[in-house]
């Protein structure tokens, strides 16, 4: 029902959604972990079993920043959708701030916050994402020029884009940008991020999501559960991803979307070991090392997957 449903809301928002796309996005309960992925062999990529396989799930995963640490949320998330039906669009944020605030994240709740997780919900991602490119660059993080092109280019039913910066030990932060000169109109330049070398624990910079940008093709979305596609794009929208082309090694809500996965290694809901991993990265000391965090992050989602296997034998 759910997926007739969101089908027929998107076919219905299609020539409103057209109209507005032109223009890009201005600046609850806890989401209920699903409870049938015990148990489930992917099959995807082939992992090294001398190599814990949720250390390679956060490597492969999640990028790290210029200075080797895990971007999150240090401001207040502000959460806009836009694309569907009204009632749809307050549900996918609704799912989002609540997935924020079950994992420890930061949720601004005046009615006029600065937005700086946009989801938007197209029926032509490509114009879309071209708009973007054109006037707001600097959504798009940090690239080489290398990969420009691919970049710029729609090619998955949903994708992400994040905007980081680097925060020195004085406070001050940098923008990661492949052109950083607009964020400093004095001299073009960008200030200097400093830390204090010396400590194998880390150098006392930490890294920060700024903002994530969500576009999807509403056409190759309709035939999801609305509840599947929210919970995707809030895992989505509250940490770094890449590799999310191909099926993993973890029950995630991000194989939803993968090519090579069978239909019983996708979730529908965000999985306890999705809201173990946010839950780590959200506790971790923003200024150790990276090499730290990632251990921490992979002991989280460790626990998580004991404890939903000792529920499972009971």
């Amino acid at each position: 029902m759910r997926r007739a449903v969101l089908a027929a809301a998107l076919i219905l928002a299609a020539t409103a959604a057209t109209a507005k796309e032109t223009e890009p996005a201005p600046a609850a309960a806890p989401v209920k972990a699903a409870s049938t992925v015990s148990g489930v062999t992917v099959t995807g990529e082939k992992s090294n079993p001398l190599v814990d396989k949720t250390t390679e799930f956060v490597r492969r995963r999640l990028p790290t920043s210029q200075n080797e640490q895990y971007a999150r949320f240090h401001d207040p998330i502000c959460v806009r959708v836009l694309g569907l039906p009204e009632g749809f669009d307050a549900f996918v944020t609704q799912r989002i701030v609540a997935l924020a605030r079950q994992v420890g994240a930061s949720v601004d709740e005046a009615a006029n916050c600065k937005t700086n997780v946009e989801v938007l919900f197209s029926t032509r991602p490509q114009a879309q994402l071209d708009n973007v490119a054109q006037k707001r660059e600097f959504l798009l993080g940090f690239f080489y020029r290398a990969q420009y092109k691919a970049t710029k280019t729609f090619s998955r039913p949903i994708q992400s884009w994040y905007l980081t910066r680097n925060v020195g030990t004085d406070g001050i932060g940098a923008f990661e940008l492949v052109d950083p000169h607009p964020y400093d109109p004095d001299d073009g330049k960008m200030p200097a991020v400093k830390g204090r070398p010396g400590s194998r624990l880390g150098n006392d910079m930490s890294s920060e999501l700024v903002n994530s940008l969500i576009i999807a093709d509403a056409k190759k979305v309709a035939g999801e559960p609305i509840g599947a596609v929210a919970d995707y794009v809030a895992v989505l929208a509250l940490s770094r991803w890449r590799g999310l082309e191909k099926c993993s090694g973890m029950p995630t809500i991000l194989n939803l979307m993968a090519e090579d996965c069978d239909a019983a290694d996708r979730p529908e809901a965000a999985t306890p070991e999705d809201v173990a991993l946010l839950q780590g990265l959200y506790t971790v000391n923003p200024r150790e090392g990276g090499s730290f965090q990632r251990a921490e992050i992979a002991s989280a989602v460790r626990k998580a997957a004991a404890a939903e296997a000792r529920e499972a034998a009971k």
